[in-house]
């Protein structure tokens, strides 16, 4: 059997760029207290994945792109704000990178604050996201994500903008968003809680999803839309609290349209849209 000595290394503003050029798979990189710029990873690769451990520094954004195996842990991460509203991006993760996780961060004043756009295995979990002016986290053309225990609130949303805590889109010309697992995350306020559109353009169809698993989420907002599932193929949507502020819009839904979606254990007492207990654990 052959052991690895993983190295714990420490990294400052001015250093982060050139410890992360050296790390070795398994690596721990531990953040010294501070505020960084926007960190860039472009076509790396590590098995064992790499952890960086950002907690208690202040970050102005991570862009991933073409890699593999990046673990980020904790901290703040804070956009600009132009005209009263957050703008770019918390972590912009594409390019076909993969086993990216992206846990315990506090995201503030972007437009969106998690983007994974081509990303094959990974997991968003434990964050908290406030005052973005579209979307909380946007997962597109990805499979194999876990997205857990995540809050949005206190959105602050600029005008035209769409809002979602968690959104999800497939487009005609790559596989469908896949096997992804979606539960325990709460969404509270000015915005839509868990969106999976599906749209035909031109008579394209963007290809809808395979096996999502939405569950044990919480939605408590003002618009229309707490729960949207369009074209979900093998999907499972249960156990999921969907209601309105009290200074709702639009009263909250759980809205399924095609595919084939296993519903059950759902509450949604403003539309009466709730599904018969579920049967199995």
């Amino acid at each position: 059997m052959i052991l690895l000595a993983l190295a714990v290394l420490a990294a400052t503003p001015t250093t982060l760029t050139s410890v992360i050029t050296a790390a070795q798979p398994g690596d721990i990189i531990r953040l010294v207290p501070g505020n960084y710029p926007v960190i860039g990873i472009n076509k790396r690769s590590w098995n064992p994945a790499i952890t960086i451990d950002a907690s208690g520094s202040n970050v102005a954004g991570v862009s991933i792109s073409g890699s593999t195996g990046i673990s980020w842990v904790g901290g703040d991460m804070a956009g600009v704000v132009s005209g009263g509203f957050g703008t770019g991006y918390g972590v912009l993760a594409g390019t076909n990178s993969a086993n990216i996780s992206v846990t315990g961060v506090h995201f503030s004043d972007y437009r969106t604050g998690i983007v994974f756009n081509v990303v094959n295995g990974g997991r968003i979990a434990g964050n908290w996201f406030t005052r973005m002016s579209a979307d909380g986290i946007d997962v597109a053309l990805s499979r194999n994500i876990v997205i857990d225990r995540n809050a949005c609130t206190e959105f602050k949303t600029s005008a035209g903008s769409h809002p979602d805590c968690i959104q999800l889109w497939s487009r005609p010309n790559v596989a469908p968003v896949a096997d992804i697992t979606i539960t325990n995350n709460s969404a509270i306020g000015q915005m839509q809680g868990i969106s999976l559109f599906n749209h035909v353009r031109g008579g394209v169809d963007d290809g809808g999803f395979d096996r999502i698993v939405i569950r044990s989420n919480i939605v408590l907002n003002t618009e229309a839309n707490g729960i949207a599932v369009y074209s979900c193929r093998g999907c499972t949507v249960r156990d999921n609290d969907v209601n309105s502020l009290p200074n709702y819009w639009h009263r909250a839904q759980l809205y399924v349209n095609g595919g084939s979606v296993v519903q059950c254990g759902n509450r949604v007492p403003m539309t009466g849209q709730g599904t018969p207990p579920c049967t199995t654990s």
